[in-house]
């Protein structure tokens, strides 16, 4: 489970900026959170903001951190630049490292992991441990810019394996990533939540692979099946059953264009993957069975035939599923794009729902949708807003942040649209009145 994260000097964010799935105080909607230890985690937690605020750089900077921690010591040479893009409208920072930190839950142990960056090079790392709530810090990694000296300091389990770690990491690689490479632990434990507990959906190229995967494991799995049809069904799309032809069997063998390629379902959708048969083209041969008038069985080719919505909903359930079977952490930029507001609202309801959530899933997204804005559905702290200041930075703050916090019965999204917390667009007054020539 995630219980924090922090970002600076990254894209649009300057300052570091915190952003927390700590449940504060408040005895609204219990189901809405997961215990652990003395901390109360949330189950979910919705991004505002107006466009270019921040919202989508928010959660590029959560699958850098992934993407950075499965990759860089598998998929990077020296001298690879990272790809890392720091704030640019102040120069001071522009040459100066990007900040990623999180705090996690891997088994029954929390973790204090993170990293500074620039194109070039790590220049710090760390991590630290709470095995029972007593901090251990295992690894330190600190670049000196004046003596370009790197120091390092390795304790508790990694004391043993800090040479080796030391000299197969290079600069622009991650200890972490080099140490779970040799199979040391505890950062084993660390990089494997990344690989296995996170999945970041923020690109609308990564749907047709999405579509691809979950068509190909309906054949495969009746249960799973069993379990898209029935979300299908409940969600009103019309769609009342799923077929794969036989012809599907001409398509069991790996894409010569992707056969040497492992990681690509990683690559494509931010999920974990050891085959490159988890992209072939059986989402082309999928069938969406509707009913006629007469109650016959009426196929239709579900990406020719179905709207973008229903292919988007379609895409999201196995990730849906995979992240409540697996207690994973699921993180979506515009979650309600093409998609009605009451059926994201149903979806954020699964994660919500005790019966439905009982591995401890947690679900992060972003969203302009303020319908789903709703104290009955959200607590206060669960609402997130992003809006830049005057030099041009993202902000972070919750609706719980606020001095005169909103009222349990107020219509926060009505507020919210008003300009009531911030977050929204501010338009020119004259903004009707502009020549479009």
């Amino acid at each position: 489970m995630l219980i924090e994260f922090r970002v600076g000097n990254f894209r649009s964010f300057a300052e570091p900026q915190t952003f927390s799935l700590v449940a504060n105080s408040d005895t609204r909607h219990p189901d809405n959170c997961i215990p652990f230890g003395k901390l109360m985690l949330l189950k979910s937690a919705a991004v505002y903001g107006a466009n270019a605020s921040g919202k989508s750089n928010l959660i590029r900077a959560l699958d850098f951190m992934r993407l950075f921690v499965l990759s860089s010591a598998t998929q990077m040479n020296i001298g690879d630049a990272i790809r890392v893009v720091p704030f640019q409208l102040n120069p001071e920072l522009r040459d100066q490292a990007s900040f990623f930190e999180a705090q996690l839950v891997v088994g029954e142990v929390r973790y204090q992991y993170g990293f500074t960056a620039t194109s070039k090079r790590v220049q710090d790392e760390w991590l630290i441990a709470y095995p029972k709530g007593k901090a251990r810090h295992l690894l330190e990694r600190d670049f000196d810019q004046e003596t370009e000296q790197t120091t390092w300091a390795f304790r508790g389990e990694l004391e043993k394996t800090g040479s080796l770690l030391k000299e197969r990491t290079r600069d622009n690689g991650l200890a972490l990533s080099r140490g779970a490479e040799l199979n040391i632990a505890p950062l084993t434990a660390v990089l494997l939540w990344f690989r296995q507990k996170m999945s970041v959906l923020n690109s609308p190229d990564q749907l047709d692979a999405l579509i691809h995967q979950t068509a190909r494991r309906l054949e495969h799995d009746l249960t799973f099946r069993e379990r898209i049809v029935r979300l299908l069904r409940h969600a009103d799309l019309g769609i009342s059953d799923l077929e794969l032809p036989p012809i599907l069997h001409s398509f069991s063998s790996p894409s010569p264009d992707h056969a040497d390629d492992p990681d690509l379902p990683m690559k494509l959708f931010g999920r974990p993957g050891s085959s490159s048969r988890a992209y072939e083209p059986t989402g082309q041969l999928l069938q969406s069975i509707h009913q006629s008038q007469s109650g016959d069985r009426v196929p239709f080719s579900f990406l020719e035939a179905e709207s973008n919505g229903t292919q988007r909903f379609f895409a999201l359930a196995g990730l849906w599923l995979d992240a409540l079977d697996q207690g994973g952490l699921l993180v979506i930029d515009e979650l309600d794009s093409s998609m009605h507001p009451l059926l994201a609202r149903k979806l954020v309801e699964l994660f919500q729902t005790r019966d439905a959530n009982t591995k401890g899933a947690q679900l992060v997204f972003s969203t302009h949708d303020s319908v789903l804005m709703d104290l009955e559905i959200f607590r206060r702290d669960q609402i997130w807003l992003v809006e830049k200041d005057r030099a041009g930075a993202s902000c972070l703050y919750s609706l719980y942040d606020f001095e005169e916090r909103p009222r349990n019965n107020e219509a926060v999204g009505r507020r919210y649209l008003a300009g009531r917390f911030g977050g929204v667009p501010v338009f020119g007054p004259a903004f009707e009145d502009v020549e479009l020539k």
